[in-house]
């Protein structure tokens, strides 16, 4: 199987012309493992045993805190990496390389500790988003509200969202936007947080409802009074 970005989790033997190392190791994660002992590179004490690969062309390498996932692209060589980190394990950088030392090093500076920045100066193909940087410096809803502000795609929005970030405590909600509606979510961290949804209507009024009362939408024609129930509406979540 083939993902969006080319990579493959799938038959071991598709694209296996592009990973010789495959037939003398038997699969990913014993062939990074092999590769990290012999260039002396630490992977950590939680690293997962040589065999079996539970798919050959997958491997997870995690810490309490990280988590490395790797993959394999198909049409050509190159070692995909996924990085989490953070409570959920939230996504962080991203990077593909042909090379696999490069590929144990990763694995080993991520699993120790280093940071977004450390790491892309390091390993410059290993890209992170302004988001990604506000996660891990603890503070996504702000980015978050900086990057809706700042997307022309929203410029409609710009009044309600401006609005609503003046309120202090709906500025610590995470806001994005999910098929025009503003949504916003009581926990950064949380995948089904609380949340708070306001559709901007096409006659300049605005619909607000909560998770707690999906089927509850309130219709407002002045952005203040809509602001003062989103506020109310919060302490309810």
């Amino acid at each position: 199987m083939t993902d969006a970005n080319g990579a493959t989790g799938g038959d071991p033997s598709s694209g296996s012309g592009h990973y010789p190392e495959f037939a003398r190791f038997g699969g990913l994660t014993a062939t990074i493992l092999a590769t990290a002992a012999e260039h002396g590179i630490d992977l950590g004490d939680e690293t997962p045993p040589p065999v079996p690969d539970w798919s050959p062309k997958v491997a997870v390498f995690e810490s309490p805190a990280r988590r490395v996932r790797v993959n394999l692209l198909l049409e050509e060589r190159g070692f995909v990496l996924w990085l989490g980190s953070g409570r959920g394990l939230r996504a962080s950088a991203g990077g593909t390389t042909p090379d696999l030392v490069e590929t144990a090093r990763v694995i080993a500076a991520w699993k120790r500790g280093a940071t977004l920045k450390e790491l892309s100066e390091e390993f410059p193909f290993m890209t992170y988003s302004r988001l990604s940087q506000g996660y891990e410096d603890g503070n996504p809803e702000a980015v978050m509200w900086d990057l809706l502000l700042g997307n022309e795609e929203f410029e409609d929005y710009r009044n309600l969202i401006t609005a609503l970030r003046a309120e202090p405590v709906l500025a610590e909600m995470f806001p994005y936007i999910s098929m025009w509606t503003l949504v916003l979510a009581k926990d950064a961290y949380d995948e089904q947080p609380g949340q708070l949804r306001i559709r901007q209507e096409t006659d300049g009024s605005y619909l607000l409802s909560s998770s707690k009362a999906e089927e509850d939408n309130r219709r407002f024609d002045r952005l203040d009074d809509l602001v003062a129930a989103a506020v109310a509406l919060r302490a309810d979540l």
